[in-house]
């Protein structure tokens, strides 16, 4: 026995609009062109019904009326002019239309890197750019799928160069990580211009190290960091890893983590990043290796914070301004000594030598 036809419902919009203001015409067609929305006659658009739909274009409706235009939204099961089949392929074809667009630009993307992966060429500063439009070309390749009602034969193409795009930049990661690497065996400081509008990625439930690089990462490295936390053991491509299991910045040797960046980017001639990094190794490693009396009070004053700010994000904020100030506080010292010294290093002497004589003069008492 044959199976009845499913009859089809769709929603359409019909819509006059003034001749001012002048861009209403391209602002109405782009909304209709993210919704998804065929038009099937002239300011006639349609889309298949249900109730998002219904919603969307009531929201449009009252934004073409508040300009000064008309509009009516109908629901119907039929369409004069136009059988279901027919529409069916206007979506079709639309969504093809934008599928070949997407497949395009990411295949061009693709090749860009590839290019400069056969020539043994570094990346430079253009893989944060890559990544970075691999993730608008995504993000557009996702509004399509979303609007995509009837399943466009292009799909599958977009998706798959989506994929070898997202492949051909992971291996370009893996390619600097080695080179980074190679790079600190034999001294060289890392190129800053590589860094720039990055995704930093650490563990959850931030302490003094993972702390102080965040704050080194904002103010001397990345000019728009984005930071994301991530559990134990959680593993997020198409980023930079940092104090955490196999990162590419972490512990190494006898340093921290902070320690690790400032050497890596070449940042070691600061002598009041290099007193901060003591004193973080200090609290970190509590292995007491460079005496520093500041360890206590940072380490108090961190681990208060971080019990009253349970959102990662916020604290990094908050402990920013504390490593501004003890920054600043160590700069002024390494300053009044005219840098015959390491400012901050004496800081730390003229502290054990003030402390031990308060103690020598309670001792007399």
């Amino acid at each position: 026995m044959r199976k009845p036809e499913t009859r089809r419902e769709w929603i359409l919009l019909i819509h006059q609009l003034p001749p001012t203001p002048t861009n209403l015409r391209v602002q109405t067609w782009r909304k209709l062109q993210k919704l998804g929305a065929v038009s099937i006659k002239n300011s006639v658009y349609v889309l298949p019904f249900n109730e998002k739909a219904h919603e969307d274009f009531q929201w449009l409706k009252q934004e073409i009326e508040s300009a000064g235009g008309e509009a009516v939204v109908f629901r119907a099961d039929s369409v004069e002019g136009a059988t279901d089949d027919e529409i069916i392929a206007s979506f079709r074809r639309e969504r093809d239309e934008d599928y070949e667009r997407i497949r395009a630009e990411l295949e061009a993307l693709v090749g860009m890197i590839r290019e400069e992966q056969r020539g043994g060429r570094p990346l430079s500063g253009r893989l944060g750019n890559y990544e970075t439009e691999l993730g608008k070309l995504h993000h557009e390749l996702e509004r399509i799928i979303r609007v995509d009602f009837f399943v466009a034969r292009k799909g599958g193409a977009a998706t798959a160069a989506y994929e070898r795009c997202r492949k051909a930049l992971e291996v370009s990661h893996s390619r600097k990580a080695a080179t980074a690497k190679s790079g600190a065996a034999g001294g060289a400081a890392l190129d800053l211009a590589e860094y720039q509008g990055r995704r930093w990625i650490t563990r959850r439930n931030l302490h003094i190290d993972r702390l102080a690089s965040a704050w080194l990462i904002k103010r001397w490295i990345d000019k728009r960091p984005r930071f994301l936390f991530v559990a134990d053991g959680e593993r997020v491509e198409g980023g930079i890893a940092f104090d955490m299991f196999g990162a590419e910045f972490t512990h190494h040797a006898e340093d921290c983590t902070f320690e690790t960046l400032i050497k890596r980017f070449g940042l070691n001639d600061d002598k009041a990043l290099r007193a901060i990094a003591e004193i973080v190794h200090d609290i970190d490693l509590k292995d007491d290796k460079f005496h520093r009396l500041e360890a206590a009070g940072l380490d108090a004053t961190v681990s208060g914070l971080a019990a009253l700010i349970k959102d990662d994000r916020k604290l990094i904020g908050q402990c920013c301004t504390i490593f501004d100030g003890l920054y600043a506080l160590l700069s002024q010292d390494a300053e009044k000594n005219g840098g015959k010294q390491d400012g901050g290093e004496q800081y730390g002497r003229r502290s054990r030598v003030k402390a031990g004589t308060r103690v020598r003069r309670g001792a007399r008492q």
